[in-house]
């Protein structure tokens, strides 16, 4: 009996391992490369080309810019793997999370793209990134492990004891 519900939990605990670590390694990937643009644009250089476009603006002002589209490019991939990480293993993935969540990264996708920022690498990776991102949320069920897999790992990890 013991045994039996030792497996249940084993395969309710990770069930959905592999589509988290894919999920959450993307989201990770997104806010990594939205920390780093923030930290560039931080330079002077980019402080006097807003200037240049904005000369009533103040140092203030900047920051807050800066602030702000910091937030929104990392909100998505953020609320994504929050919601994934404490939803997915009581809900798991019905085609409504594909849906919804697979319609948000579109669009964070698109909004991306339409900002042109064609001199920047990081514009490109990001596209990338949330291009594998919405084809990860769309076909999540695919990388759920089969219940064979799981059940010879467990087998295999109970041999090395």
């Amino acid at each position: 009996m013991k045994k039996a519900r030792r497996q249940a939990d084993w395969r309710a605990r990770y069930r959905h391992g592999r589509q988290l670590t894919v999920l959450l390694s993307f989201c990770a990937a997104l806010v990594v490369i939205a920390s780093l643009e923030a930290i560039i644009l931080l330079g002077p250089v980019a402080y006097q080309v807003w200037q240049e476009m904005f000369p009533a603006g103040s140092p203030g002002d900047f920051a807050a810019f800066l602030l702000t589209r910091f937030f929104f490019d990392i909100l998505v991939p953020v609320s994504l793997a929050l919601y994934s990480y404490f939803t997915i293993r009581r809900l798991g993935t019905p085609a409504s999370y594909r849906l919804i969540w697979g319609a948000v990264v579109l669009m964070s996708a698109i909004w991306k793209f339409l900002t042109f920022e064609t001199a920047s690498p990081a514009w490109y990776l990001t596209l990338l990134l949330w291009i594998g991102l919405f084809l990860v949320v769309i076909n999540i069920r695919r990388l759920e492990r089969g219940t064979s897999e799981r059940e010879d790992a467990h087998e295999l990890s109970k041999d090395r004891r």
